[in-house]
């Protein structure tokens, strides 16, 4: 049986739809990982992996099938959960951590061999949902002094916050700094490129190279902002992400996204607010433009477009900032 044969499988048992035949298969399975795999893992440390798994599969499988499922008895519960630590959910695996600023330590790699994204509860509380043929590593003294990982590959992270210890995401030569929020890091090795996008709160991205006055490349990013490194040239590059999600606040009503005759910087202002973006006007003149328009239901840069269409300009984006140019109106 394949791996990928052994997911479907799974997947199969965890809606309690497996014959008695296929759950002695996953067993049988289960038995050949296990001689295959000699991890180095602490029994301490196989619990505290164990338990955080139980947890996931547990709000995986609907109550209607639990009971049915722990029918089958402890033993294959116990085999399965065994199977699951090793291939399904994550491959676990003790490795090597080196990192420029300290010398190599042993720690811990979970790595996402599915087909689908998978969450991993980090002892902090902070949650990391693991694209597929990711990999997610972090040392031994994880949230002991410090709140330190390092990524292969893709992940979003919801970071709980802790203002004595910054969150820092390691992916290749760019690190991302935080002390509660919620982010995206993405790294292409195709086209040599790590991005790292927010979807809330703020980050302090920067890069290992010091630059010649001993400063670290870096920016600090907010809501709908993000950055591409380039992995060659070490560059970084800011920018508005390409689909920015409005901010709801309490005091947000549907009506001021409707415009009637409104002043073309009126209405920028409040599409700034509701995103969390700059916009600014090159031209005092074009302020007499008067717009009347319903925006509500598209996206950012959709009401651009049909905005600067009403008027006859056109917009840029130049890093984190939007600018609007265009001659005005009579």
């Amino acid at each position: 049986m394949t791996k990928q044969e052994f997911n479907l499988l799974s997947n199969k048992y965890l809606q309690g739809l497996c014959s008695v035949e296929e759950e002695l298969l996953l067993m049988r399975w289960n038995e050949k990982i296990d001689q295959e795999n000699n991890l180095k893992i602490s029994n301490k440390e196989k619990d505290e992996i164990r338990s955080r798994i139980w947890k996931n599969i547990h709000s995986k499988i609907p109550n209607k099938h639990f009971s049915k499922i722990t029918k089958i008895g402890i033993s294959v519960v116990t085999s399965l959960a065994a199977c699951l630590l090793l291939v399904f959910l994550l491959n676990v695996r003790t490795t090597e951590i080196s990192d420029s600023k300290s010398v190599n330590t042993s720690g811990m790699e979970m790595k996402n061999m599915t087909l689908v994204d998978q969450k991993v509860l980090l002892k902090d509380g902070s949650l990391v949902i693991l694209k597929p043929q990711s990999s997610l590593i972090y040392g031994k003294d994880f949230n002991i002094k410090k709140r330190e990982v390092f990524l292969i590959g893709q992940a979003f992270f919801k970071v709980k916050r802790n203002v004595t210890k910054p969150f820092v995401v390691h992916s290749g030569d760019l690190n991302t700094e935080v002390l509660g929020t919620s982010f995206w890091v993405k790294s292409n090795a195709r086209n040599n490129q790590i991005e790292v996008s927010v979807t809330s709160g703020k980050v302090s991205v920067y890069s290992n190279k010091v630059s010649d006055n001993n400063n670290l490349n870096g920016v600090i990013l907010t809501r709908n902002q993000k950055v591409v490194f380039d992995i060659v040239s070490k560059t970084i590059n800011p920018t508005i992400v390409d689909n920015p999600l409005p901010i709801l606040t309490p005091d947000f009503s549907k009506d001021q996204l409707i415009f009637q005759a409104t002043p073309l910087q009126s209405v920028l202002s409040t599409m700034s607010k509701h995103y969390g973006v700059e916009i600014i006007l090159t031209n005092p003149k074009s302020n007499d433009c008067q717009i009347t328009a319903d925006l509500n239901g598209l996206s950012l840069f959709t009401q651009l477009d049909l905005i600067c269409k009403s008027v006859g300009a056109i917009y840029e984006k130049r890093g984190t900032v939007i600018f609007i140019t265009g001659d005005g109106c009579n």
